[in-house]
């Protein structure tokens, strides 16, 4: 194989895009990591609820109970015996809280307190009791030695007999059964919030695949789309506002496309048709004079013929580049700061030959002073073309009036005739390329109505734009509008 044919066959295989996560898989993921998130905070807030709600309950418990012992010393001369925490019936729950008690003296030995106490949770230091007097009571939440975790409330408390000799009254609640209930919360919380992921992830991707699905369909449209089937259209009722807009924008795009190949294929029919017609004289004259011997004068004659027809085969090919030039926009406009006076009577000099043989009174005219920066030579052959065509339908006795003036920030430059106007069934159409008006204007034999196509792709190329009044009988006038910034 040939390098060129390498390479050929290396840019007809375009290069496999790099694979990314669906649209439908990445709103799954979005979706099922929000939602999940939020759950799993929610779920939090709630533990952290019931936790701080199960603690505050107990140390209002603790409250309540060393209240009541407090009220209920001096009843008991200062001392009393604690009785040991009721044995729990077998229908209780495993895990119910049990209130210790227990007074200390001064020095922090026990003086008496519930049973079974002292193996759970062992009497404050003096340090410990020392901080409870400087703040009248303490709240403590220690660790038993078996790892059992206690809330206690110490309290000093006075002495009737000996004032000032203070002694302790503590009280503790095994919190075991909170760590039970918030265990056991735990465990519900974990398999919810793994039943919750895989919910939230199954309705992510259902929610995604129905979001998508009108893509989908939008999708398998313009697969369908071919050079032959331009005419088919996206349907945009039903969908959503955001995709409605994408397949209106989508049809609008359809529609300049359509235009386009239309245009092509019409401009490549009339091109076809205009070559043919001078190829085919050109051919028949050789033959003919190729059938039997001529003269000398002859054989020029024939030659005359046919060179006027290789030149007016290459004034289409020339036109027909140009407008080619003007729809790649390829070739920068050559501007330069133009007299736009000096040009009209440029043009009207070299006009004026052609107008005084054809029976025509032809004047140019334009304001002193006005200047653009125009490319010199398309912009020329924009207004001949418009002077040539004026000419070519202004009968006899006629007159073509070639003016410029500027007005704000724009040119005009207008071209009117006295000829036998435009029909206006064929006004919209006079710009198109191979156009021709041929009711209401006869045209010379050489005539392919490629002019005014010209002349609006050069004043379009200047970022302007033409209008055209025309009457049946009474003339036509063309006004070239381009901007002329300051």
């Amino acid at each position: 194989m040939s390098s060129n044919s390498a390479i050929d066959a290396g840019a007809a295989v375009s290069p496999r895009p790099h694979r990314v996560l669906s649209i439908a898989w990445r709103m799954t993921i979005w979706y099922a990591l929000s939602t999940f998130a939020l759950i799993f905070v929610a779920s939090g807030l709630l533990y952290w609820g019931l936790a701080g709600s199960l603690y505050h309950e107990d140390l209002r418990d603790l409250a309540d109970n060393l209240n009541n012992a407090r009220l209920l010393l001096p009843a008991f001369g200062g001392r009393f015996v604690p009785q040991p925490p009721a044995k729990r019936p077998s229908w209780a729950p495993r895990h119910q809280p049990e209130i210790y008690l227990r007074l200390l003296d001064r020095d922090g030995r026990t003086i008496v307190a519930t049973p079974g106490l002292a193996a759970q949770l062992p009497p404050p230091s003096r340090a410990e009791l020392a901080a409870v007097v400087a703040k009248g009571g303490r709240k403590l939440d220690v660790v038993s030695p078996s790892d059992g975790p206690f809330l206690t409330l110490i309290e000093p408390l006075p002495r009737p007999d000996r004032p000032g000799a203070p002694r302790f009254l503590q009280v503790a609640m095994d919190r075991a059964h909170d760590e039970y209930l918030l265990a056991r919360y735990r465990e519900r919380l974990w398999l919810v919030l793994g039943i919750s992921i895989v919910l939230c992830s199954l309705a992510g991707y259902l929610i995604a695949r129905s979001g998508i699905r009108p893509i989908a369909g939008i999708v398998r449209t313009a697969a369908r789309i071919r050079s032959t089937n331009l005419h088919e259209r996206i349907d945009p009722q039903g969908l959503p506002s955001e995709l409605a807009e994408l397949a209106l924008t989508f049809n609008t795009m359809l529609d300049r496309i359509e235009e386009g190949f239309r245009h092509i294929s019409q401009f490549s029919d009339d091109a076809a048709h205009e070559l043919r017609t001078p190829i085919n004289n050109l051919r028949g004259e050789i033959e003919v004079a190729l059938s039997q011997p001529r003269s000398n004068e002859a054989y020029r004659e024939v030659l005359t013929s046919c060179l006027e027809e290789c030149q007016r085969v290459s004034q289409l090919i020339r036109t027909l580049l140009l407008l080619a030039r003007s729809d790649a926009a390829a070739d920068a406009l050559r501007r330069e700061r133009v007299d736009v006076s000096e040009l009209m009577a440029n043009l009207g000099a070299f006009y004026e030959a052609a107008a005084e043989e054809a029976g025509i009174d032809l004047k140019a005219s334009g304001a002193s002073g006005v200047s653009a920066d125009l490319d010199r030579t398309l912009f020329q052959q924009a207004v001949g073309n418009l002077v040539s065509n004026a000419i070519a339908h202004t009968p006899k006795g006629g007159s073509v009036r070639l003016t410029a003036n500027s007005r704000g920030e724009s040119l005009t430059v207008s071209v009117s005739d006295t000829g036998c106007g435009i029909a206006p069934e064929d006004l919209p159409h006079v710009f198109e390329r191979f156009y021709r008006a041929d009711r209401a204007r006869g045209g010379s034999a050489h005539n392919v109505g490629l002019g005014l196509a010209v002349v609006k792709s050069i004043v379009a190329r200047h970022g302007g734009r033409v209008e055209i009044d025309s009457e049946l009988g009474r003339g036509t006038e063309v006004r070239l509008i381009l901007p002329m910034p300051a």
